[in-house]
């Protein structure tokens, strides 16, 4: 009864009550917070629930249209419908329009408050774990992607609408795979600028663990340069801030004491999830799990971009101007070979644990190990101890 009359309420004539926009939206946020009321919805009053979350949201965002332009089905004039937000047909009936991506604005000032309240009520809602949310991903994924782009998802909204993304990639991830491909293309660029705002990592830590395996299907379509250089940079702007950290700092760097070198191959019961061939990480340390993470999704996309341009290097049968569009991506991994050799300790670190990390991911050339174990054996006996400790960690991988 409450959200019915939240979704009578609220809209007006020619957009949202002014009087009650910070009232209600509030109201709603409160009490979806409560997991419980979430779970114990009906469908039908879900999907009432997320369609005036989804349709407010996108109406702050649109351009006011032109006099005499057909009205837009975002718009937030849900009374000028001939039926109520919780009629049956309300729905199932409607499709999953794609938002507009270039038509858009920032959401007024005046709104900020009411969008981070509805943003905040999408995450609650789609994180049920029986929510019925595959019918609505595409419009809520689009909506949230849009807030994001705004660069206004900063602080606690900003997570929450990552999360709420993150929740919706879980379900899609196996079942609707188009979906969250297209979601991935649209992701990427966006964690890159988001990178930099600490609170954010570890929601874009979970985006790219569930977006992995699309990923690197995106990158095995040779003439699809745009995934390859958008993750390029997420890989290059993750990497820049870990080799930029102060060692004076603590906790900004993987420690050695962080793993575990007891247990070799696949994870256990009794071990870390988080392993490699080599080594895993210690139980006890899993605070610095955001750490590792880092460290090893760097080379994780890293390998994937070297081996996508080592294949494209092998395939020339389609003429020199392709191929030299093709060379554009660089290859990473003697990149951080050549950091090794960096005077500041921080960047030398950085570098040296990536290569750890990196040259488990798979087979290597004799081009590349060659340089690989004269860099790494002439760090061995590198005055300060994370470096030759790093390097023998890196030797016997």
């Amino acid at each position: 009864m409450i959200i019915e009359t939240i979704v009578e309420v609220l809209p007006g004539k020619v957009g949202l009550l002014e009087p009650l926009l910070e009232d209600l939206p509030k109201t709603l946020r409160a009490l979806v917070e409560y997991q419980p009321h979430v779970e114990r919805l009906s469908k039908d009053c879900w999907d009432a629930a997320v369609n005036f979350c989804i349709e407010s949201l996108a109406g702050f965002f649109q351009e006011p249209q032109a006099e005499g332009e057909p009205q837009n089905s975002w718009s937030t004039n849900v009374s000028s419908r001939a039926r109520t937000p919780l009629d049956a047909d309300f729905t199932s009936s409607r499709a999953s329009p794609r938002l507009p991506v270039t038509k858009t604005r920032s959401s007024p000032p005046e709104h900020v408050r009411a969008t981070e309240d509805f943003v905040h009520c999408l995450h609650h809602l789609v994180r049920a774990s029986n929510a019925p949310l595959l019918p609505r991903a595409d419009a809520i994924l689009q909506v949230l992607l849009q807030f994001l782009q705004q660069r206004t998802g900063r602080g606690s909204v900003g997570v929450a609408a990552l999360a709420a993304v993150n929740a919706i990639l879980a379900r899609t991830s196996l079942q609707s795979l188009e979906l969250t491909k297209r979601t991935v293309r649209e992701l990427i660029p966006l964690l890159k600028v988001m990178w930099p705002e600490a609170t954010l990592r570890d929601e874009i830590m979970i985006s790219l663990v569930y977006s992995e395996t699309h990923v690197a299907s995106l990158l095995t379509d040779p003439d699809d340069e745009t995934i390859s250089s958008n993750l390029e940079g997420l890989v290059e702007t993750m990497y820049n801030d870990y080799r930029r950290r102060q060692e004076t700092t603590a906790h900004q760097y993987l420690e050695e004491d962080h793993l575990c070198f007891r247990n070799l191959g696949p994870a256990q019961n009794d071990t870390h999830p988080l392993t490699t061939c080599a080594f895993s990480m210690e139980t006890e340390h899993q605070r610095y799990e955001g750490l590792w993470s880092t460290v090893a999704t760097i080379a994780r996309f890293s390998f994937m971009l070297d081996e996508r341009r080592r294949y494209t290097l092998q395939d020339r049968s389609d003429g020199e101007e392709t191929f030299s569009k093709r060379m554009r991506i660089t290859q990473l991994f003697p990149e951080y070979l050549r950091h090794v050799s960096e005077p500041r300790s921080n960047a030398k670190r950085a570098a040296l644990q990536v290569v750890a990390f990196m040259v488990q991911e798979g087979p290597f050339d004799e081009e590349e190990l060659q340089p690989m174990l004269e860099k790494l054996t002439s760090c061995i006996s590198d005055e300060h101890p994370a470096h030759s400790v790093w390097a023998m960690i890196g030797l016997t991988g």
